[in-house]
């Protein structure tokens, strides 16, 4: 069977201040291929305009944060997005029929899993309690009950949120799940839609995010979802800061009305200084780094050159994103 003809005099316009962490892969590979690197915001309309560029590499990141990638929707000349990473709310809504956009999703799903049970572990231990101990050099025993046999809810069952669905019941616990399709799944014990929230929530020692950011899941969990779980349930989110009311979180912690939380994501990144959560005894803070490999950029620039390789064929793209997808 004959070769398809690749594409001709394509210009791949790499949105990243850390390109050089992979560029040059990309480069040998594609050798004919001119790619064109935009380290900062001020500098993207200018490249956008003058590269005229078929395709966008994209990364969130210091020199262009989230909101400046939306320019790239109205270049005339981009016919396709890669997100490197998995969470497209900063470039929602667009129109598919211009624009054909891809991410990441699930390349990192193994390591998201692996932090969140981790922190379900460390919170239930009360590793953060002993660490507070330490600093203060106080030595004091804290009983604690086993993981096997608590019950964890987890909310989105996409790639990640299977993945710590299959390690919680590895570790003897029951799992809930939260899903627009109600019908079984072989990872969840038992599956709730949207509506039946609540009573998913009052039966949960752990609540475990993993839902895009959509109008759909802003505050997702707020004060009135808060009032329904248990008061020694932990609350873990490694999804995007919106999904949770910051402000009726800080309310239901200070009343211990929950028992703790295990943030990696917040609101407002960097969380601010005088923000609350930094001093709670009962808030474990990571800054939005649960699936932070040490590769992560590459392992994203290696998925993308899979793709740009079927773009250069004109065969089908994988990954796309459904920019009306649920969770």
């Amino acid at each position: 069977m004959a070769e398809k003809e690749m594409r001709q005099d394509v210009t791949v316009l790499v949105v990243h201040d850390e390109s050089e962490t992979y560029l040059d892969d990309l480069k040998e590979r594609f050798p004919h291929v001119n790619f064109v690197v935009c380290a900062a915001a001020a500098d993207l309309d200018s490249a956008l305009e003058n590269e005229k560029p078929q395709v966008v590499l994209g990364y969130k990141c210091a020199g262009v944060p989230g909101p400046a990638h939306r320019q790239i929707l109205d270049c005339p000349s981009v016919e396709w997005l890669h997100v490197g990473g998995t969470g497209v709310d900063h470039i929602m809504p667009w129109n598919p029929a211009k624009l054909a956009v891809t991410n990441c999703a699930g390349l990192l799903s193994a390591f998201l899993a692996e932090s969140t049970l981790s922190a379900m572990m460390m919170m239930n231990f009360g590793f953060h309690r002993y660490m507070r101990q330490q600093a203060k050099k106080e030595w004091q025993p804290l009983p604690w009950r086993t993981i096997a046999g608590k019950t964890v809810l987890v909310i989105g069952l996409g790639n990640i949120g299977r993945r710590v669905a299959v390690k919680a019941r590895a570790q003897g616990m029951k799992v809930l799940g939260i899903r627009n399709n109600p019908g079984p799944m072989e990872e969840v014990d038992e599956i709730f839609t949207h509506a039946q929230l609540p009573q998913a929530l009052a039966r949960a020692d752990f609540v475990s995010l993993h839902v895009p950011m959509t109008p759909r899941t802003q505050h997702l969990i707020d004060a009135k979802a808060l009032s329904h779980m248990k008061s020694e349930a932990i609350l873990i989110n490694v999804a995007r800061g919106p999904v949770v009311d910051e402000a009726a979180l800080i309310a239901a912690l200070r009343e211990n009305r929950i028992a703790g939380a295990y943030l990696d994501v917040m609101e407002t990144e960097p969380l601010p200084v005088e923000s609350p959560l930094w001093e709670m005894e009962n808030v474990v803070i990571t800054p939005h780094v649960a699936d932070c490999v040490s590769d992560w950029r590459a392992r994203f620039a290696g998925f993308f050159a899979e793709n740009l390789s079927r773009w250069l064929k004109s065969e089908r793209l994988a990954r796309v994103v459904d920019v009306n997808r649920g969770y």
